[in-house]
């Protein structure tokens, strides 16, 4: 079985989605392997290198909406974060760039430590406040998750590196009409949407068992 997610960074329903499907996987029993495979999809792709605003600001500024509205919508991701494991630190967020964070994490893949790398990335980003834009944090992440340095190093500070395979995710997303993340892909016979609960992945799991 082959499932193919479609993530950001940045995204807090990606991060909430993939707690949710991991609990679901965890969980789920089947007689063949499982291959999880996760695409990039940058939510904004012209996001800014550095920013002295926070995340209400540029909320409220891309959606066009008063910051009360904003900060009610953030306090309800806050809330769904906590049933998914996740305590947000939405305040402390630096909502900048994803790029170079996408190309380490195709790096990553390439030494089978994808996910924790993905992980690594979110919660940096969400949690501990830090500029994941920033090279020596980027550095500092990999070299935590056991990629070598001189390879990330070349990686971070050469953006022509894995960034065909960033935008390929991104095309390749646009012709599977992927409008709301996470999105999901299972067997490339059908999809959902959105950060569900774990019973709803695993409905997912088993239809597409059902269906070989």
């Amino acid at each position: 079985m082959h499932i193919k997610i479609y993530t950001d960074i940045s995204c807090p329903f990606s991060y909430i989605g993939r707690k949710n499907f991991e609990k679901a996987l965890a969980e789920f029993k089947a007689d063949e392997p499982i291959n999880v495979e996760y695409a990039s999809y940058e939510l904004d792709n012209q996001a800014p290198q550095s920013t002295d605003k926070n995340m209400y600001e540029v909320l409220a500024e891309k959606h066009e909406k008063p910051m009360e509205e904003i900060k009610e919508m953030v306090a309800h991701i806050v809330e769904e974060g906590k049933k998914a494991g996740i305590d947000f630190n939405m305040d402390q967020v630096i909502p900048v760039n994803t790029r170079d964070a996408h190309r380490l994490l195709k790096l990553a893949y390439e030494f089978g430590l994808g996910e924790s790398m993905l992980d690594a990335l979110q919660q940096a980003y969400f949690i501990e406040g830090k500029n994941i834009n920033d090279k020596d944090v980027l550095l500092e992440i990999a070299k935590d998750n056991r990629i070598p340095e001189v390879r990330a190093a070349e990686v971070i500070n050469d953006p022509s590196l894995f960034l065909e395979n960033v935008i390929g995710d991104f095309n390749m997303a646009k012709v599977n009409k992927v409008r709301t993340l996470p999105y999901y892909i299972f067997d490339d016979k059908f999809a959902i949407s959105g950060a569900r609960e774990p019973r709803h992945y695993t409905i997912a799991l088993n239809k597409t068992l059902k269906s070989k």
